[in-house]
């Protein structure tokens, strides 16, 4: 089976498709691939036929590797260790170290440094959108559009 080139489609549902035989590069419109199937296969000019996933998130997400720390909102209590796996303007998805107590709907308090040359602390609160096993996907409850470290980070 072969894997799916993944390609992210902006606010105007327009996709920037690349073939990875003759790098030949079209951009396209999918909207109407929203809501349905986002595995497609696409056919080049050159003749080549690959698989393209469309990534219709609202935001960019960055896959990374960072320890950080977490606390159940508003005592701070319980709290424990994640390793945050990804970062995206608008949250953040993260493994949870051990058993925990976690619930869709919870807010945290999130706290780990970047691996930027910086290293910029991130604190933000949270609320827990998805809990699949020791894996927290949260969304930002704090707009991050004034967080400088961050928007430098996701752009590298």
């Amino acid at each position: 089976m072969e894997t799916a080139q993944k390609v992210f489609v902006n606010q105007d549902g327009i996709a920037v498709i690349k073939c990875p035989v003759c790098e030949g590069v079209k951009t396209t419109k999918v909207d109407t691939f929203k809501g349905t199937r986002h595995v497609v296969r696409v056919k080049c000019t050159c003749q080549e036929t690959f698989m393209v996933n469309l990534e219709f998130r609202k935001a960019y997400r960055k896959e990374i590797k960072l320890s950080g720390d977490y606390a159940h909102l508003p005592h701070k209590r319980p709290r424990g260790k994640m390793l945050v796996v990804n970062i995206s303007k608008t949250g953040i998805g993260a493994q949870i170290s051990g058993a925990h107590s976690i619930k869709e709907g919870h807010e945290l308090q999130m706290t780990f440094n970047l691996d930027d040359r910086h290293h910029s602390l991130i604190d933000k609160k949270v609320v827990v959108r998805l809990v699949r096993k020791s894996y927290v996907g949260c969304e930002f409850i704090e707009p991050t559009s004034h967080d400088r470290a961050l928007g430098f980070y996701l752009m590298v």
